[in-house]
């Protein structure tokens, strides 16, 4: 991670973070599932409706973060990780604060259903290239990734990173099964999220190079498309 403009990295982040967050949530009062990121939390806040997506999200962020430093051992990065603990609490009150601000909002109609989770990926794939330019640290969802690939030599990131958001979606389906006899959290939005917002990203880092540049100067010159379809600073949920 750069050092110079850390706080402009910050604030960049931080924004990200919100819009990915207003995004899942506008997503989710679609009631056609969730992004693969949070599929999990998702399925497991219909089994236990006591708590909040954002509560699931964040004791399900933590437990990722646990995961890379037992995935990593020496090789953890501590002061990353601490940050992703921090990370993880922001982002499930940023999570609720959406589903919060939005209220009672819930589309009938099939066909508006749908635009909501296509508007909802515009706004995570824009949220994953703030994220992106901001080279300031990751998502845990994106860490535990990471910490894979550098365990995993043989496999590249985004193969990784495939894997992973796949993973998590048969466990939120599975969880669902079980549970409730469905498929809980993942549903066709969840496949459109998937398909969609890597794509969309990648839009906006060729088209958006402008913006880039007034946000993270240093960013502007060089600055290349990422070539895998993730969710998160590397880039899902």
């Amino acid at each position: 991670m750069k050092h110079d403009h850390i706080a402009r990295r910050m604030l960049v982040f931080a924004v990200g973070l919100l819009v990915i967050s207003l995004s899942i949530g506008f997503i989710t009062k679609a009631s056609l599932g969730t992004p693969p990121i949070s599929s999990i939390p998702y399925s497991l806040s219909l089994i236990f409706p006591s708590l909040t997506l954002g509560n699931f999200t964040i004791l399900y962020s933590l437990l990722l973060v646990f995961l890379q430093l037992v995935i990593l051992g020496k090789q953890a990065d501590k002061i990353n990780l601490g940050l992703q603990v921090i990370i993880s609490f922001v982002f499930g009150y940023f999570i609720d604060f959406g589903l919060m601000v939005l209220g009672d909002f819930s589309p009938d109609i099939y066909w508006e259903r749908i635009a909501c989770v296509l508007i909802g990926c515009c706004g995570l794939a824009f949220g994953v290239y703030l994220q992106i330019i901001a080279d300031f640290t990751m998502v845990p969802g994106d860490g535990f990734a990471y910490a894979l690939s550098v365990r995993i030599k043989k496999k590249p990131y985004r193969v990784v990173r495939v894997s992973s958001d796949v993973t998590m979606i048969v466990i939120a389906a599975i969880l669902g099964f079980v549970a409730m006899g469905n498929t809980g959290g993942v549903r066709e939005g969840t496949v459109i999220c998937a398909l969609l917002v890597g794509t969309i990203a990648g839009v906006y880092f060729s088209r958006l190079r402008w913006l880039t540049a007034r946000l993270i100067p240093q960013e502007a010159e060089g600055q290349k498309v990422p070539s895998n379809g993730s969710e998160g600073t590397d880039a899902s949920s």
